[in-house]
């Protein structure tokens, strides 16, 4: 009944206090209102909690073997990839010709300066199913573009263990300017943003965001919503027609400048290139794995020492990723072989979102006179680049 000796001490403290009988549908029973009855159940309950551990420990010893070989990770199907065994019998996994080219695909659109959710709705559109047979959302991508596997390595308690027994989707460099891409996008929940501007604008007045509206008669504005529990005040708007006609030039004209073409499209520095980038990832991922065995093999580190040692090694990365330059909406749409406004006139509303966040901070919008045309000086713009 109780394989953990706490457990089991919490029921005999009961079955002491309500004076209960037990039964047991098995030959023999223990009698825990008496002495030797308690004792066979602890003695009993300590064996079967030793073949518990034993089982454990077997299993993660297998599992560790695995991964230190390259085997494959069992479990559900990933996009890409089908559970398969070598000819030695090892587990592995077989790329899927039509879903790797998806794959891919995701990837060149999104390097290319495209937003996650077109990216996901066209999919969709189309009629490609995810692993599961569900359909695409911005988190299922996301997640798909994660997996180490897709360059071949093997993760092993949450760490790159190595080298898989498979063939690579992705090159390591491709997966790991992804990587920088999906870490520098903002994670939002709710509905996604239907207007330009909608929260890109804030109140000067307060520092609250504007929402969009569109009032009787067609007309629209965005508005600083007074929301209760917040501090929002419920005192700015601004003509939602004018004010983004005026956004879009400034970002225009912006990425039309040579001079910011020549920023936004410089390529790693050369004196640290990025294959001396991803050598250095690598061997960030080399010390994780030897704080691995030095903690849960050779038990010479503690767990504050292994999380202080872990989480030094995990900022070391994330820094080495950003230095790769990925290819932002911005410098996509900059470095196009067509004209800047061709290529803003192809863009839909997530993609023109994520190319404003990227070369502008926040915009602040300062009061208006009722009935006047929008002035310019009104808008403030802070801009990131």
């Amino acid at each position: 009944l109780h394989r953990s000796p706490v457990e089991l001490e919490n029921f005999i403290n009961l079955v002491e206090q309500k004076k209960i009988k037990i039964a047991m549908v098995q030959v023999g029973s223990y009698d825990l209102t008496t002495a030797s009855g308690r004792m066979t159940a602890r003695i009993v309950g300590d064996v079967a909690r030793y073949e518990s551990e034993h089982k454990a420990d077997r299993i993660r010893a297998t599992k560790d073997e695995a991964a230190s070989k390259g085997w494959a990770q069992g479990g559900k199907r990933r996009y890409g990839y089908t559970h398969a065994r070598t000819d030695e019998g090892n587990a592995t996994l077989l790329i899927v010709p039509h879903e790797a080219d998806i794959i891919r695909e995701v990837v060149r659109r999104l390097l290319g300066g495209e937003a996650l959710r077109p990216i996901a709705k066209d999919l969709n559109s189309r009629e490609e199913p995810t692993a599961t047979g569900k359909q695409w959302r911005v988190g299922t991508i996301t997640t798909m573009l994660a997996g180490p596997h897709l360059t071949g390595l093997r993760v092993h308690r949450g760490e790159v263990a190595g080298n898989g027994n498979w063939e690579p989707i992705l090159d390591r460099a491709t997966w790991e300017q992804v990587q920088a891409v999906l870490s520098s996008q903002p994670r939002k929940k709710g509905r996604p943003a239907e207007h330009l501007l909608t929260g890109i604008l804030k109140c000067s007045k307060c520092g609250g965001p504007l929402y969009h509206s569109t009032r009787e008669g067609g007309k629209t504005k965005y508005y600083c919503s007074p929301i209760t529990g917040t501090k929002s005040c419920g005192k700015t708007s601004i003509s939602a027609g004018p004010v983004e006609t005026m956004v879009t030039e400034a970002v225009l004209d912006v990425l039309d400048s040579l001079k910011m073409t020549e920023v936004l499209t410089k390529p790693v520095d050369d004196d640290d290139p990025a294959e001396v980038i991803l050598e250095q990832i690598e061997q960030a991922e080399e010390s994780m794995k030897r704080l691995s065995v030095l903690h849960f093999v050779d038990d010479k580190l503690s767990e504050l020492e292994y999380l202080a040692a872990r989480d030094g090694l995990e900022t070391k990365i994330s820094e080495l990723r950003d230095q790769l330059v990925p290819d932002t909406p911005a410098k996509a749409l900059a470095s196009s072989d067509v004209s800047v406004r061709e290529s803003w006139t192809a863009a839909d509303t997530d993609t023109r979102r994520s190319i404003i966040a990227t070369v502008i901070e926040r915009i602040i919008v300062g009061p208006g006179q009722r009935g006047r045309p929008v002035d310019p000086g009104r808008l403030d713009i802070e801009w990131s680049v």
